[in-house]
């Protein structure tokens, strides 16, 4: 089974194919310019990279955010248009559960955390002991002292983000029981997306394309904006 994996909840851009062993290929880089832009280029290069066309593509996987706002919406707006197209099953992924499956088999809590503006962050954390994240707490948007107190009395991976952006809050807080991932696991990727995706896919679940939105975790009604520099 061949599956295709979109990634564009952050600042960075990945393109997947994945099948039931392994990546076929992939494409990732920190978009530079808009998501809409270096989109379609990435796609065409992993299929060629690949050998493959849309049309053997099997289901498409998304991130779902929660994230960057406009990254999501040209993400998951991509994969509809590839869906109703080619008539394939699509997964919504959340960022939260993609930055967690990139650390599987974890001693300790995963707790993936994102920047949401506002002095808020997006976190939930994770049991990953057995290969695959299972969720401890719910998606969650709030203040970052505030998660802080919630979390359990035992040491906790971090990553993402919302955990370099307030690394030295949360180091101050956690002391010892803070263990920072490597950096170039902050940012959610493509291939544990895919994984993902053929992981629910094989359980049964996909999502309906005309329902499919992002997560944004902020009431519908609210405008984000980023802090004044």
């Amino acid at each position: 089974m061949n599956l295709l994996a979109i990634e564009t909840a952050t600042d960075g851009l990945g393109v997947a194919l994945v099948d039931d062993t392994r990546v076929l290929a992939s494409s990732e880089l920190l978009a530079e310019r808009a998501h809409a832009t270096e989109l379609p280029g990435a796609l065409t290069n992993v299929l060629k990279s690949a050998g493959l066309t849309l049309e053997q593509i099997d289901a498409f996987a998304v991130d779902v955010g929660p994230g960057a706002f406009t990254g999501l919406r040209i993400g998951v707006a991509f994969v509809k248009a590839l869906v109703f197209r080619h008539r394939k099953p699509v997964i919504g992924v959340a960022s939260l559960d993609v930055l967690a499956a990139a650390l599987p088999y974890a001693a300790h809590p995963v707790c993936p955390i994102l920047d949401a503006k506002q002095k808020k962050i997006y976190a939930a954390c994770y049991d990953t002991r057995d290969g695959t994240p299972r969720k401890r707490s719910d998606y969650q948007l709030l203040p970052i002292d505030e998660w802080l107190a919630t979390l359990p009395p035992e040491p906790v991976v971090l990553l993402g983000s919302g955990a370099a952006l307030y690394r030295e809050a949360i180091a101050k807080a956690l002391g010892a029981r803070a263990l920072f991932a490597p950096h170039d696991l902050w940012l959610p990727r493509v291939a544990p997306l895919g994984r993902l995706g053929l992981e629910r896919l094989r359980a049964g679940q996909h999502d309906d394309p005309s329902t499919l939105v992002p997560m944004y975790l902020y009431p519908m009604d609210c405008t984000v904006r980023a802090p004044a520099s």
